[in-house]
């Protein structure tokens, strides 16, 4: 029980770092809403279209939506080098509450003769690849936007738990009020209040608020002509534990394909629940993706490989204990610990791709992780059908078996690696000490240490001498320094401190002198870089702010003046 007690509190600790920041709240509200509204937009199709032509009809609906998707997917790079990341959630949101719209006015006027359902039948597989292709970039976006919105390594670990947990609400409560609606004969109504969601999505993003212009598409490079889609597929070669966990995320893909169209069978032909148990088992997964809150409390990387690879077995064993067992308890039990799964997996491998990706490769790394999962999806839908030939209790033990198998095999090649982070974490640690760094996000940060210059002092020494240009900002690393005014000490400063700055945003000589009193070593930092970084709102606030009182303490007002 203190265990439980201790993760409960760890967990609420997160939520409440995460959302904390109003931008990490929005994309979590919105991302909600959206998991909410896609998974009730298929759940509806997909039944609708299984009433119409039967499970074979039902897999090909699973697969043909997800074309749309992977072109999606691998145009997201390229999306993000010319337009801002907010206004392609908006654009996106307003894309896909169009397509829910229309599809329950197609399922509210279908009519009872064949040629009826042919028309249904084709909107059915039109509107909702439509929706899937708007869907596709939403999370690649959001997934290189994160970075660029937490101010820390903690805090987005942190965001990225808790976006799979609210990821996990949506999850189920998209399904289970489609379920209910379904339940009652008002399929159309699952559609319109799906569009209604996706319209809720549009409208939160447009209130993103970025700190630098570059984070607004993540920091990544600007538009170089053409699509570019294997730009994302270098960096993933060359860090092998991207290769490996793209692989993983490959398979987990292709089970989550199985899953979709197997469920149907599963829960219509297997478990004989009916029509609305597939709505109660996708309600049953999204319930167990709020384990995701109690997901990883910090950014180590064997942790998060661990993490990776043991959720993958979680994901694949219920799946086969469903076909081993079919009963709507054990069906209802295994989707829970599936959810669970997921929610850790998608925490897992996200902060491994964000935190493994530089900042210029991010947008395109995530968009080509984005392609292969829709590649992946389509290839488990198109495979659903061959698993079936075994049977439908064997099809799903069959389907369960594959991620176990593939999770033995990547642990093997990186369950020790112990260094997923491309930039210095201990560089990113010390910034963050920096008053005047405090208010930046990730990828500011991430984008000094790039640009950091070693700098070393012997005790007695100037670092910079009073009267002299400005040319760069000094953060201490290790050892102790003297500011002085006049020939006057006025502080005493150790690591994580920075000087210089006033001579750099007053455009003037040096105020004071930095002589070290320890052996110093620290880093440098450039005008033009430190002019950029603390350019934005948050960061310029702060910064005067303390130039402010730092003047001050260099000129102090004499006893008895007046102010």
């Amino acid at each position: 029980m203190p265990e439980v007690r201790q993760a409960l509190r760890s967990a609420l600790a997160s939520s409440r770092q995460a959302f904390a920041n109003d931008a990490i709240r929005r994309l979590g509200i919105s991302f909600m809403l959206g998991v909410a509204a896609d998974t009730a937009l298929f759940v509806v199709s997909l039944v609708t279209v299984f009433d119409r032509g039967g499970p074979l009809a039902a897999a090909i609906l699973g697969a043909v939506r997800m074309v749309p998707a992977v072109i999606a997917g691998l145009l997201t790079g390229a999306m993000l080098q010319r337009f801002r990341g907010d206004r392609i959630l908006m654009a996106l949101g307003l894309i896909r509450a169009v397509a829910a719209g229309l599809t329950g006015v197609v399922i509210a006027t279908a009519g009872p003769t064949m040629a009826d359902h042919q028309f249904t039948m084709a909107m059915l597989f039109i509107l909702p690849s439509v929706a899937a292709g708007a869907n596709a970039p939403v999370r690649p976006v959001q997934a290189t936007l994160m970075p660029a919105l937490a101010r820390s390594p903690d805090e987005l670990v942190a965001a990225n738990a808790t976006w799979n947990a609210v990821k996990g609400l949506g999850a189920f409560g998209g399904p289970f009020i489609a379920g209910i609606l379904m339940g009652l004969n008002m399929y159309a109504a699952v559609a319109v209040l799906a569009g209604v969601a996706f319209l809720l999505t549009a409208y939160l993003s447009a209130g993103l608020r970025f700190e630098q212009a570059a984070d607004a598409s993540g920091g990544g490079r600007r538009a170089t002509g053409g699509l570019r889609f294997m730009e994302g597929l270098r960096p993933i070669l060359r860090q092998p534990v991207l290769a490996w966990s793209l692989l993983g995320s490959y398979g987990q893909v292709v089970t989550r394909g199985l899953l979709n169209s197997l469920a149907v069978v599963a829960a219509i032909d297997v478990l004989r629940m009916g029509q609305s148990g597939l709505g109660l088992l996708n309600a049953a997964l999204g319930l167990g993706g709020l384990g995701a809150i109690f997901m990883i409390s910090s950014n180590r990387s064997p942790r998060l490989i661990r993490t990776e690879t043991l959720s993958l077995v979680f994901w694949g064993l219920p799946i086969a204990a469903i076909g081993v067992f079919p009963l709507p308890e054990v069906a209802l039990a295994a989707m829970v610990l599936i959810g669970v799964a997921n929610a850790t997996y998608d925490t897992a491998l996200y902060t491994i791709f964000q935190r493994g990706s530089k900042n210029d490769d991010r947008a395109t790394v995530m968009s080509f992780l984005e392609a292969v999962i829709g590649v992946g999806t389509v290839s488990g839908s198109l495979l659903a059908p061959i698993l079936l030939l075994f049977g439908n209790r064997e099809a799903l033990v069959i389907g369960g078996s594959l991620l176990p198998i593939l999770a033995a095999v990547i642990y093997r090649r990186i369950g020790h690696t112990d260094r997923v982070i491309v930039v210095d974490e201990g560089l990113v640690d010390l910034l963050r000490k920096v008053p005047e760094f405090a208010e930046l996000p990730l990828t500011a940060v991430e984008r000094l240490v790039e640009g950091l210059v070693p700098v070393t002092a012997p005790a007695g020494s100037a670092l910079m001498t009073q009267g002299e240009p400005g040319d760069r900002f000094i953060v201490i690393a290790d050892g102790e320094i003297d500011v002085i005014v006049d020939g006057r000490q006025i502080h005493r400063l150790g690591p994580g401190a920075g000087v210089g700055e006033i001579a750099l945003l007053r455009r003037r000589p040096r105020t004071a002198t930095v002589r070290a009193v320890t052996d110093v070593r620290g880093y440098g930092i450039d005008a033009m870089t430190f002019l950029c970084a603390v350019s934005g709102p948050a960061a310029a606030a702060v910064t005067e702010q303390l130039v402010t009182e730092r003047m001050a303490d260099a000129n102090p007002v004499p006893s008895g003046a007046s102010d």
